[in-house]
């Protein structure tokens, strides 16, 4: 499978058991979701550096054990997801394990803190019977993976940096026994908007693309293995941005150009709100760029969403390669049932 993260746009050189467990403290400010799940700071062979902000308030750090190089990752009653804080050096690696049953949907995904460099991190996740989840071929590269699982047993999610990765955030869901996906909340920096996404989707660092007016405070990838499998599909992603800067708010809804022209194709009520939707598309050395804005000036704040998706030319493989065009549609449908969610106070 592709795992494809290119930093261009058109300069074109571009996750149950039981555990009881504490949780991490955070600062104030945050640009992370809101957990509902233990957030855990791992032991490291360095001092770990400021933990990535979460908004839990009133919080203390619990360290996971080691057993024989590996940590073993469980989960608090009734908990179907956990947060992970930790910090490794280039050229170093670190084994997380848990214990799941078959058929339940599993995801791993990883943030880096957003006051590092964005970079991506290697994961290799193989079952205690030699079974490998992803890579799933030698010569590829995995940096997520969501899927059901094919056996009851432990799984080891191994991670082994390129560079130093000083503080991440590894997020490990796995949906109760009987269910397809789960939900998690967002609630914007500014408490004015909230909505709910699947774990379909995860929080990630975006690459420095400059395809939004405002930086994405949030930054939801998707990750579904099975929908990206062998498609043209590189990458996708659902990003939110707030600003109050009045030059943004005066020219919020207006059309922009990031990468190819902009178009406003109508307007849309969200929630009792009026958004103006635009789009625009970006070709360049066998790639494909495209963007659905949604924007409003709501009560002095611009308010950003934007579709994101990355492709390549489906002309670029040979007929043989067993390469699909991926699902435009279905993928704009989740992407919907995103907005479709969204509450404004």
């Amino acid at each position: 499978m592709r795992y494809r993260f290119l930093i261009l746009l058109l300069a074109l050189s571009l996750s149950a058991c039981s555990f009881n467990v504490d949780v991490v403290t955070p600062p104030p400010s945050s640009t992370l979701p809101p957990a509902t799940s233990p957030v855990l700071q791992l032991p490291t062979d360095t001092p770990l550096p400021s933990p990535i902000p979460t908004s839990n308030p009133e919080m203390t750090p619990t360290l996971l054990q080691e057993n024989a190089g590996v940590y073993p990752v469980q989960f608090s009653p009734g908990g179907t997801y956990v947060d992970i804080l930790d910090s490794l050096a280039a050229g170093t690696s670190k084994t997380y394990s848990v214990n799941t049953l078959q058929g339940q949907i599993m995801s791993i995904s990883l943030r880096v803190d957003p006051n590092s460099a964005w970079t991506v991190v290697p994961l290799k996740i193989v079952g205690a019977d030699g079974s490998l989840l992803c890579p799933t071929q030698v010569n590829e590269s995995c940096y997520f993976w969501r899927g059901a699982l094919p056996a009851t047993q432990d799984y080891f999610v191994t991670l082994s940096p390129v560079v130093d990765v000083t503080d991440f955030m590894l997020r490990l869901a796995i949906d109760p026994p009987g269910t397809s996906s789960q939900s998690f909340p967002y609630q914007s920096i500014n408490s004015v908007m909230f909505f709910n996404y699947t774990d379909e989707f995860a929080p990630v660092l975006f690459p420095e693309m400059y395809v939004t007016k405002i930086t994405p405070e949030l930054a939801l990838q998707f990750i579904d293995t099975k929908s990206l499998d062998r498609t043209n599909l590189s990458e996708a992603y659902f990003l939110f941005g707030v600003s109050s800067d009045p030059t943004i708010v005066a020219s919020c809804t207006q059309p922009g150009s990031f990468g190819g022209p902009e178009t406003i194709t109508g307007e849309v009520n969200i929630d009792g709100v009026p958004f103006t939707r635009s789009e625009a598309a970006g070709v360049g050395a066998g790639n494909i760029y495209a963007q659905t804005f949604y924007r409003t000036a709501y009560q002095g704040t611009c308010y950003e969403i934007t579709f994101f998706t990355h492709s390549a030319n489906i002309g670029n493989y040979p007929a043989d390669s067993g390469v699909r065009e991926f699902d435009r549609a279905a993928l704009t449908q989740k992407f919907e049932a995103i907005l479709s969610t969204i509450i404004i106070k």
